[in-house]
């Protein structure tokens, strides 16, 4: 009797879902030069804003700094987690291994702190200079057009600098 509700809360659920998904359909523009549309890219991705923003120089080095600030973070985490795994086998309170895992997690704590910062700074540098610079561009909009043989459609949209 469950299996048969399951299934049939399944089959109706699936109907629905696959109704609502033809009959609402939901586009967002992301090519038009705007600080909003800036902002959103940076916090998809750090740096992607700059880069967005034609500063792709400043965009690398904020990208570096992320990427590197998380991989640090989580590297002396895991580090630190085995040292106090370590520490707690050893037994003894007065041991070093206590004073590398104090060490280690203090470490990542910063990294991810720098992360953060790294993250929050992209995405405001990427909005107040996009917002600066929305006044340069025009809101025309040239749209590449392709089909292939099967019918798929391809459209490219680019801004233009005046």
């Amino acid at each position: 009797m469950i299996k048969k509700l399951v299934l049939f809360i399944s089959c109706v659920l699936l109907l629905n879902a696959s109704s609502a998904q033809s009959a609402c359909s939901v586009t967002c523009d992301f090519s038009k030069y705007n600080a909003f549309n800036a902002s959103v890219r940076s916090a998809v991705m750090p740096g992607w804003g700059q880069g967005w923003n034609e500063q792709t120089t400043k965009g690398w080095i904020v990208f570096g700094i992320f990427s590197l600030s998380v991989f640090g973070a989580f590297y002396y985490y895991n580090a630190a987690e085995s040292d106090y795994d370590s520490y707690q086998k050893m037994g003894s309170i007065n041991g070093s291994l206590y004073d590398d895992y104090k060490s280690k997690l203090n470490n990542s704590r910063a990294l991810g702190i720098v992360a953060v910062a790294a993250w929050l700074y992209a995405v405001a540098d990427a909005y107040l200079v996009a917002n600066k610079k929305s006044k340069l561009y025009t809101y025309n909009k040239i749209d590449f057009t392709a089909y292939n043989n099967d019918g798929v459609m391809l459209k490219y949209r680019t801004k233009i600098s005046l």
